[in-house]
């Protein structure tokens, strides 16, 4: 109950009101865009490019952590995947959608809120290795086999060069590289900028979950409800447990490792399954239902990770 108020109470709390907002109109479509686009553009790359700075790096990356997390990841994308070919008989690219579902967890917009404060600065090092690797490798991957399900529409080269391109662009991606840099060439943020970031990144959590909670009130909740069900189940019940197996009996991780790789396996879909679902006319209703229903779910499933790892 404890872990419930003080971690992740307040922040489905937020999301809330940011919801509540839209419901009542006080915030319209052009107010969630601008949080939106304040969000992802200035708040969040700015957090990570000074916390990324700042932080004491490892002297070697944890190759276990990576596999444990993404080894996961891609084995529910390839269950979301069969599913959707198997059981509900959709096309590639809805299958690559299913996909995505299952394993594209909302990593910024809820899972650095949580990690943060349920592990402290500790946590900032495993949590940014998962966003930096997280979109270049099941965005491309859903993309891809968006594109092999249109034939000849697109060509691969042509696609590749977009996501790459796509990803590049990304002020979060950005925000990671150059505090990155910024550590490793061991230069510090001037006095008055620093402050200025501090500010900056200290509005990302709040404004991330009002806005997240304002985009998902605003999202159209279409679609069959089966597949839904059990792409959430995939997500926040498969994902995680297929991460500690990975990670503790078959790697041996410990330390912070652990429950960080976990905890982030258990959010829910990020919005972007959605965004992927509508862009490319590939089961937008199952893809929008996924996120609403995940996010709905991961009150209970945060919960009870975040209490197994207290």
């Amino acid at each position: 109950m404890t872990i419930l108020l003080e971690v992740v109470g307040p922040v489905f709390g937020v999301m809330a009101l940011g919801a509540l907002a839209v419901k009542l109109k006080v915030l319209d479509d052009g107010g969630v865009k601008g949080l939106v686009l304040f969000v992802f553009n200035f708040a969040i790359p700015v957090l990570l490019f000074r916390s990324l700075s700042q932080t004491t790096l490892p002297p070697d990356i944890q190759w276990a952590f990576l596999l444990s997390y993404f080894g996961g990841a891609v084995a529910v994308f390839v269950a979301g995947f069969v599913l959707g070919r198997r059981v509900f008989k959709r096309s590639l690219a809805d299958q690559a959608i299913f996909g995505m579902g299952a394993c594209f967890s909302n990593t910024v917009l809820i899972g650095i809120p949580i990690l943060f404060t349920a592990y402290g600065p500790e946590a900032t090092v495993p949590t940014l290795l998962i966003i930096a690797f997280h979109g270049p490798i099941l965005m491309s991957l859903t993309a891809g086999l968006i594109q092999a399900g249109k034939g000849s529409e697109v060509t691969v080269v042509g696609q590749t060069k977009s996501v790459a391109l796509e990803l590049f662009q990304n002020p979060i991606i950005l925000g990671i590289l150059l505090g990155l840099l910024m550590n490793l060439a061991g230069w510090t943020i001037p006095g008055p900028i620093d402050r200025v970031a501090e500010l900056l990144g200290s509005a990302a959590v709040p404004t991330a979950l009002f806005a997240l909670g304002a985009s998902l009130a605003a999202y159209p909740i279409t679609g069959d409800v089966p597949p839904a069900l059990f792409l959430s189940s995939l997500k926040l019940l498969v994902h995680p447990i297929l991460v500690w197996i990975l990670a503790v009996p078959v790697f041996g991780l410990d330390g912070i490792w652990v429950p960080v790789a976990v905890t982030m396996a258990a959010m829910p879909s990020g919005i972007n399954v959605y965004l992927f679902g509508a862009r490319y006319s590939a089961a937008p209703g199952v893809a929008a239902r996924t996120v609403f229903l995940t996010n709905v779910f991961s009150l209970i499933t945060l919960s009870t990770v975040l209490y197994l790892f207290q």
